[in-house]
């Protein structure tokens, strides 16, 4: 028996008494013929009605329009030529539907577009779960976002409509006119503009660059908070953290955990636990087993403080300070002090706070020490107040308290360097000196046997190898030389005299040693 109908009322009420008899869902939501041009049914062939022109179904709230569709008694449909899906704000075209109604589950393919207020989606083919109103796709897609002008594409997809978030795995790439994002997995929120990583991930917005295994990204407010193996490069610049936080607006980064800032233009590292940067003043900070490495020429300089701070500035150029147990280490100098400061523009070390110096065999101290660099390697030496040199004469001997030293003193000293070695020091204001002469017995052994005692308001000091080889006296000095066996004692140790060898630092690793 065959039936044609082509007024819409008839075809409803066929359909309508069709699906009453043979409908295996029956009492489930039904598949809601709104309108069609033609509908066509012949049991004979087929259980499927046939709707032809202008088709209109409803299922739920969801409606579906077509060119043409066969609809079946199982409440499965299949749609073509100008696929159309209205659910609430949601809308999707494409060529062909294929539609589930016990699961309301929609595959659009051909040509498949999903736009809502936010956004617009573009691939092959997609699927659409209406009760769940979230759309995925496997096959590559494009989606812009008006709003923020932004374009993402990305190989697999989902959509999930009530949050406006999209999931995105596989080659996903976020392009800004201002930046640009490479993703291995990320989720992103068309409404707020958030993005979410989860894999490498890369950001690229002028000259800046960072990267993160897992974290966030506002676009709009461009603020990164990246929480796996964070690392931002600005120029010369290198920010790093276990996590990191940066605003590209301002420039101000901070990062906890493995933090690490390294300077390429200044050959300058910085480690420690905690750390912040700004690119406005140039600026870092980093506390918690703080290290900087900063590299001299051919040699290195390795420096622990309990802070580091380094800023940059047009007139002084590069500055760094280290506060509160600062202690470095440099294969030919050594040093610990309360705050040290190092200023690239007149390579100038300042030792402030208890400062001692190391050089070879001397030990230097006094109220404040400066280091003038050359080549990376110490050249000139500035003591001020209370400024003291000493070596030990014998170095061999374990009990320094026996031990005789040889001490330059002066209310300033100027040194020079040769070599890495100190090999003279001037000495003004109340200048005294104290060595030792050496000389071998019959068996060849280097013996102590006299000291000198010299007081003068200027002198030269000459040294070769930490011990005094020549002294020029600029004003009549006052000089006393002992037998060893009748110097005095209280004669021997110049006042304020403190040998302080354990204090310094024997190596890199040494450096982080609570002294």
């Amino acid at each position: 028996m065959s039936f044609r109908f082509t007024a819409l009322v008839a075809g409803l009420l066929v359909w309508s008494c069709v699906h009453a008899q043979r409908s295996p869902t029956q009492g489930t939501a039904r598949i809601e013929i709104i309108s069609t041009d033609r509908l066509e049914y012949d049991d004979d062939i087929t259980t499927a009605q046939r709707l032809i022109g202008h088709v209109a179904l409803k299922h739920g709230n969801a409606i579906m329009r077509s060119d043409s569709a066969w609809l079946y008694e199982d409440q499965t449909m299949v749609a073509y030529g100008h696929i159309a899906i209205d659910h609430d704000t949601l809308h999707i075209t494409g060529d062909r539907l294929d539609y589930v109604g016990a699961t309301r589950m929609a595959t659009i393919t051909g040509h498949v577009e999903l736009w809502d207020p936010s956004m617009r989606l573009s691939t092959p083919a997609l699927t659409y779960a209406i009760a769940e109103r979230t759309a995925r796709y496997n096959s590559g897609a494009t989606i812009v976002s008006q709003r923020d002008n932004n374009t993402l594409t990305s190989r697999n997809g989902a959509y999930i409509t009530p949050a406006h978030r999209f999931i995105f795995s596989e080659d996903v790439r976020l392009r800004h006119p201002d930046r640009t994002i490479d993703a291995d997995t990320l989720h992103y929120t068309t409404t707020s503009g958030m993005a979410e990583f989860f894999g490498p991930t890369r950001i690229t917005q002028g000259e800046t660059r960072m990267w993160t295994d897992r974290g966030t990204y506002d676009t709009r407010l461009r603020q990164g908070r990246f929480t796996k193996n964070g690392r931002v490069v600005e120029g010369a610049n290198e920010l790093l953290g276990d996590t990191l936080h940066y605003d590209q607006r301002t420039g101000d980064g901070a990062a906890w955990g493995n933090v690490m800032f390294r300077d390429s233009v200044n050959h300058m590292l910085v480690r420690g636990r905690r750390g912040w940067h700004s690119e406005m003043n140039g600026s870092s900070k980093v506390t918690g087993n703080a290290e900087m490495v900063m590299l001299l020429d051919d040699d290195s300089l390795f420096l622990h403080g309990d802070t580091l701070l380094a800023t940059t500035d047009e007139g002084s150029g590069r500055r760094v300070k280290a506060y509160a147990g600062v202690r470095f280490f440099k294969s030919d100098m050594q040093g610990v002090c309360d705050t040290m400061t190092y200023a690239d523009r007149d390579s100038l070390i300042t030792l402030i706070g208890s400062p001692f110096l190391w050089s070879g065999k001397d030990q230097i101290s006094g109220a404040l020490i400066r280091i003038q660099l050359a080549g990376g390697k110490a050249h000139r030496l500035f003591v001020d107040r209370d400024g003291l040199v000493a070596s030990q004469v014998d170095s061999s001997k374990a009990d320094t308290a026996g031990a005789y030293f040889n001490q330059v003193a002066g209310t300033s000293l100027t040194g020079s360097f040769n070599g890495g070695a100190l090999s003279r020091i001037d000495a003004e204001g109340n200048s005294r000196t104290v060595y030792f002469a050496l000389e071998k017995d019959s068996a060849g052994v280097e013996r102590t046997t006299g000291m000198n005692r010299i007081d003068c308001s200027r002198m030269n000091v000459r040294l070769e190898e930490g011990r005094v080889s020549d002294i020029s006296f600029i004003t009549q000095p006052d000089a006393t030389l002992y037998p060893i066996q009748k110097a005095p004692q209280g004669e021997m140790r110049m006042r304020g005299f403190v040998w302080n060898a354990s204090a310094r630092p024997k190596d890199r690793a040494d450096i982080f040693r609570k002294h």
